[in-house]
């Protein structure tokens, strides 16, 4: 007889059941699953729940991934109300990344990699007294008596109880994920190699016996491209030849200058912006040239361990795994050169995240990807490396859709090749004419800055609403402090001009704020040889060379972008796409079927009547 599904609530949502069943099925009988669930769902516990149930049964770790802080919160309480309800007994472990619960000071300042470097030497010379009294076991055993543990605790919890006992908060969190049956954890603790060995094996885990959750799972696919991916720029080279002379290394001092010589050699032909292939091989020769590519590697490794010893930053290492990362792989990278700000870049980029991804999914017991914007689900199983019978499954909202209109407008576009003053002047006034007439915030989304700034003078003209403006490279400060700002006009109303690839785009959570999105064009990426590289590369393994190295990439930001409009069950919002492209077959049919799109010139009286029936 099937135990009952630790499921916390009185009643279920729109979809709910079905959801929590389909999974409940497939964990059953150890598929896989692909899961489109829009906002209001309840993914969360709609997951969890089935989950939970069959890990207890089976003695399986559950490790749910999210590359969002706030998620952790949300999975946490989601856990809570199951533990009391059910008066189930279960440990949960929260983790964030090891330099955040790290107790050491400064550390916030360093790169990741410079962090690690730091890390090892301080264990390695026994001179981190936090780190030293987390391995003695009877100083752990007395502070895992005195601390406040809870079975479910947030990692900052764990970090503030730890300091005050002067033991490590990360080397504490694995001794209690070894005992736990849920770990939540950003993306980098499964799908890095380079983590996933090392701690698995500390907290004694294995893929066969886990089931794997991803939350906003659309992220996935660019993450695991990024783990692969490494670059080598002028810039670095000049600070690492700094450091070297600092500490008195001329030898390697000498190395990294005819390295930068070397690079400087390969793009004297480039011009400001232009970039080029950089064939494997050839960049191997020009260092081997200099000296042997593993040797210098080495030698980058332990004179980086030497500088971090005696401040906190080190580009050596940076540096000596570039030069490890260069020879993998061949026509699943991208290699190319380019010269951009002043600063020369060698890059090699991984066009499969499959390289990565597809190991751990079938390995494991179960994994389950899930977000709002999971569309087409035969591309993720593609592209991530899904097995053919994986569930793959999308799921309709639970909102009325009387509460939202969805309209594409095909009167402009932003193709490069008809971008025109005039063009730009009817985007404005469409922009203008929808925002003037709905009371509440409207937030616009571009394909870039520069497309943003030609529209917003000509837009601030004929608007009669305040306008406010994102940023690029805004502090998380800044973001909150425009949120708020944007937030008090929810009764008189403002736009919002922001871009798709923004900070806006996607994670923010403002129900009942904006009662309008629109965005503008199609935010595709740039047609360099990266993106080439990626079409060419998914033509010769699917024929879908286009679409999914192209097109559906930048469908997944516009349904995120639109994504922040209805938040909760009483939003009513309107849903705007302008760009004739929009309408064309191709992108039509990637929006999802409840959406009920409308193609239109004549918008204005369908907006009026949209809010004049909310009156």
């Amino acid at each position: 007889m099937q135990k009952p599904i630790l499921f916390p609530y009185e009643e279920y949502r729109k979809n709910q059941k079905e959801i929590i069943e389909d999974l409940y099925k497939a964990i059953l009988e150890k598929k896989h699953a692909i899961i489109h669930a829009p906002t209001g769902l309840g993914k969360t516990v709609s997951v969890l729940a089935p989950a939970l149930t069959l890990a207890l049964e089976k003695n399986l770790k559950i490790f749910f991934l999210t590359s969002r802080h706030t998620q952790h919160k949300i999975v946490l309480e989601t856990l809570r109300k199951i533990k009391e309800k059910y008066k189930t007994d279960f440990l949960v472990t929260s983790f964030i990344g090891k330099k955040h619960m790290c107790l050491q000071e400064n550390v916030d300042v360093m790169t990741s990699s410079s962090f690690n470097e730091y890390c090892k030497s301080l264990r390695e010379d026994k001179t981190c007294n936090y780190y030293l009294n987390a391995k003695n076991k009877l100083k752990q055993k007395t502070v895992l008596n005195e601390l406040k543990i809870t079975p479910i605790m947030a990692s900052e919890e764990l970090k503030e109880n730890c300091k005050n006992h002067e033991v490590c908060p990360y080397e504490l969190a694995l001794d209690l994920a070894e005992r736990s049956s849920v770990i939540i954890a950003d993306y980098h603790f499964v799908f890095n190699p380079f983590i996933q060995e090392n701690f698995f094996n500390k907290i004694k885990a294995t893929l066969e016996d886990s089931i794997i959750i991803v939350d906003e799972a659309h992220n996935l696919p660019q993450r695991a491209r990024e783990i692969l991916s490494s670059r080598l720029s002028v810039r670095l080279l000049k600070r690492a030849i700094t450091e070297t002379k600092k500490y008195f290394l001329e030898d390697l001092a000498l190395n990294l200058t005819e390295l930068l010589e070397a690079i400087n050699s390969l793009s004297k032909d480039l011009r400001e912006g232009e970039e080029k292939v950089l064939p494997k091989q050839k960049f191997l020769e020009k260092i081997n040239e200099i000296k042997d590519k593993d040797l210098l590697a080495s030698e980058l490794k332990i004179a980086s361990s030497v500088v971090l010893a005696k401040q906190k930053r080190s580009s050596l290492g940076v540096i000596a795994e570039f030069l490890e990362f260069w020879p993998k792989g061949e026509q699943e990278f991208a290699r190319y050169i380019k010269k951009e700000d002043d600063n020369t870049q060698i890059v090699l980029s991984c066009l499969d995240p499959s390289l990565l991804t597809k190991s751990v999914i079938q390995s494991s017991y179960t994994t389950i990807i899930m977000s709002g914007t999971l569309l087409p689900t035969i591309m993720y199983q593609d592209t991530l490396g899904f097995p053919v019978l994986s569930l793959k499954k999308e799921y309709s909202s639970p909102f009325n859709e009387e509460n939202k209109l969805c309209l594409i407008i095909p009167s402009v576009t932003t193709k490069f090749t008809q971008r025109t003053e005039e063009q730009y002047k009817n985007i404005a006034l469409i922009i203008a004419n929808i925002t003037n007439n709905i009371t509440g915030n409207t937030l616009v989304f571009f394909p870039s800055y520069f497309m943003r700034d030609k529209v917003s003078s000509l837009f601030a003209d004929q608007s009669n609403k305040s306008v406010l403006f994102e940023q690029a490279g805004m502090s998380k400060e800044q973001k909150q402090e425009l949120l708020e700002k944007f937030s008090k006009y929810k009764y008189i109303g403002s736009v919002l001009l922001s871009v798709a690839s923004g900070s806006f785009g996607e994670g923010i959570d403002l129900p009942g704020i904006i009662k309008c999105v629109i965005v503008v064009g199609l935010p595709l990426e740039k047609p360099d040889i990266e993106t080439n590289a990626r079409i060419q590369y998914y033509d010769a393994l699917y024929g879908k060379g286009w679409d999914y190295g192209y097109t559906l990439p930048a469908i997944t930001k516009t349904l995120q972008n639109a994504g922040r409009c209805i938040r909760s069950e009483k939003d009513r919002g309107i849903l705007v796409f302008l760009d004739e492209r929009y309408a064309w077959p191709r992108y039509k049919n990637c929006f999802p079927k409840d959406w009920n799109m409308r193609v239109t010139e004549n918008y204005l009286p369908l907006v009026k009547e949209f809010f004049a029936i909310q009156k």
